[in-house]
């Protein structure tokens, strides 16, 4: 009954969303940023439906699922490609070099996509019933375009869509976000230092393919772990 619930509530946001109108870049942020915080504190699936390698996490029925690799994974989102990434090198950085505080979790410096127009930064309570900290950042791409990109300690989340479907598709990726869990010892296990250079090649060999006229997504691949290289 619960879940039939949150998925009538989604369906009325996306419903409202719908007949709002969108003109203007600053109305578009201020949508999203509704959005964002409902889905932040909305119900979600305490469960997950997607296995993959290192992490599990859930997709309602209205997303389709067409590929990736064992670090990512790429679904389709309100007819927009979601591509998903394990961020082995925060995992890896977080095991060995972190500070002397372990409670104390700084999310690393990525831009997905160049000229930010917004950032958020916060906590959720994942599916799994643990605190996180998240960052979300809108980029505006080209004349029409904007990119997205979610962001945990150990999963980065991007796309890329025209203004007026910025906010759903913020929405809908934040609710997938909640719901990734990732086995961080296996992670850290599997990946040595010839095998994060094999790791980066993975995901711009992802992100050339679904994004190949952005060359600012291979800033993703920027790696400080120390002994690892670049």
């Amino acid at each position: 009954m619960k879940k039939k619930l949150w998925m009538i509530l989604l369906a009325g946001m996306i419903l409202m969303t719908g007949c709002t109108k969108i003109t203007t870049e600053r109305q578009m942020l201020t949508i999203a940023e509704d959005r964002i915080n409902s889905a932040v504190t909305s119900e979600i699936s305490s469960s997950t439906n997607i296995n993959k390698g290192f992490v599990s996490f859930y997709l309602e029925p209205s997303i389709g699922r067409f590929g990736g690799n064992k670090t990512n994974s790429v679904f389709l989102v309100g007819g927009h490609d979601v591509v998903l990434t394990i961020d082995v090198s925060s995992i890896v950085t977080a095991k060995y070099y972190s500070s002397d505080n372990p409670d104390l979790i700084v999310l690393r410096e990525v831009d997905a996509f160049p000229n930010q127009v917004y950032e958020k930064e916060g906590t959720f309570l994942s599916g799994s019933g643990l605190v996180r900290e998240y960052r979300c950042r809108i980029y505006h791409i080209g004349e029409k375009n904007y990119g997205i990109m979610m962001q945990t300690s150990n999963i980065i989340m991007v796309a890329e869509c025209p203004m007026s479907d910025t906010p759903d598709l913020a929405m809908m990726m934040m609710r997938i976000l909640r719901t990734v869990r990732c086995d961080e010892e296996q992670v850290v296990t599997a990946y040595s230092q010839k095998e994060m250079i094999d790791y980066r090649k993975e995901v711009l060999d992802i992100f050339q393919k679904i994004y190949p006229e952005n060359g600012s997504l291979a800033d993703m691949l920027n790696d400080n772990t120390p002994g690892t290289g670049n």
